[in-house]
């Protein structure tokens, strides 16, 4: 694709003209429905669990792409409806919360679009797409582009997850999305950020070398602001020596989740099921834990599939489960076993 083509699209704002092709393409609202259930339930038995959601990620542009655009136009619109909130498969919007970069890099034949950032108050969201400047096909790319992180000059050393998803048919255009943890920065002021990339994996075992850096300011003022925090202090006994304290459970248009301490050594992991008085049910998985702090938080995944504990619920039913990691390698069975009485939560 000419790069021209990206700087063209980058600097306009189409979400209302894309709206309106969509609604020309006369899709009723129950077909959309119906195509979005098929994605989330076969990408729902993936065999990689961590990447589920990207192939209902899309599934807005793949609409368009396959009976409106083509060529440059087509490309361009792809990376534009590339947004985090559809990367996650979010079905609210992030556009009260998010930092706008649309900004493309070309270098050694390929183009890095940083589209989005999201600031939390211990985690930055971003998401780029790739793709050739010739237009032709990425699917020689077998990983996802590994970046360098740095807050105000200083790199950053933490985890990180994340995935991918060609946007289109062709395998023109690699969408990515990546969150990182961040420990000791204060998130709510504004800090200055750098993402460099250096290199693309092949699936040949080469890689292509090249300069990809971006730099953007952002801060989670608004949505640390616009977070709910219901504390919530419950021990579970476990073991001898060993006790689970669900500590907070924090609800904001990014994610839900609940954070936790264990005291004692533990090899456990921790999963919550919730049904909140209308009727949702959602489950919190483990997310992260340090051995060494006993520190730990639980995210609900189901917000991938627009399942979220609901904004007008007055009280959380929870019932908390623990499974027992294997104690050399192999695979972890999932026979979770319930871990004291359920609770009820009020959250209003």
């Amino acid at each position: 694709m000419n790069k021209k083509a990206y700087e063209f699209a980058n600097d306009m704002n189409m979400e209302a003209e894309v709206k309106a092709c969509s609604h020309a393409w006369q899709l009723s609202s129950a077909e959309v429905a119906h195509y979005r259930r098929q994605f989330r339930k076969r990408s729902k038995n993936h065999s990689l669990r961590a990447y589920p959601r990207y192939a209902a990620a899309c599934l807005a542009a793949l609409l368009l792409s396959a009976a409106l655009f083509s060529g440059d136009a087509h490309a361009a619109i792809e990376h534009i409806r590339w947004s985090i909130s559809s990367a996650l498969g979010l079905s609210s919007s992030l556009e009260k919360y998010r930092e706008v970069i649309h900004t493309t890099i070309a270098d050694n034949g390929y183009l890095f679009t940083l589209q989005e950032v999201v600031a939390t108050g211990d985690k930055l969201v971003i998401n780029y797409t790739v793709s050739r400047e010739d237009g032709l096909s990425m699917g020689e790319i077998l990983s996802i582009p590994q970046a360098t992180l740095y807050i105000n000059g200083k790199a950053v050393r933490g985890a990180s997850t994340g995935g991918s998803l060609f946007l289109d048919e062709k395998h023109t255009v690699l969408g990515v999305d990546i969150s990182y943890e961040i420990a000791d920065i204060n998130m709510s002021q504004e800090n200055t950020y750098q993402i460099r990339f250096r290199s693309l994996g092949l699936d040949n075992g080469d890689s292509i070398r090249g300069k990809w850096d971006f730099e953007f300011t952002a801060d989670a003022s608004d949505l640390l602001a616009d977070t709910k925090r219901i504390p919530i202090h419950k021990d579970f006994p476990v073991a001898d020596g060993i006790t689970v304290t669900l500590e907070e459970l924090t609800l904001n248009e990014l994610e839900q989740r609940i954070s936790y301490t264990i005291k004692g050594t533990s090899n456990q992991i921790l999963m919550l099921s919730a049904q909140d008085c209308d009727g949702h049910q959602v489950e919190f998985d483990t997310k992260t834990f340090d051995g060494k702090t006993g520190e730990g938080y639980m995210q609900n995944q189901e917000i991938l599939y627009d399942g979220r504990i609901s904004e007008t619920a007055d009280t959380v039913i929870f019932t908390l489960y623990i499974l027992e990691l294997p104690d050399e390698s192999g695979q972890m069975s999932d026979d979770y076993r319930q871990i004291g009485e359920p609770f009820t939560l009020r959250i209003s």
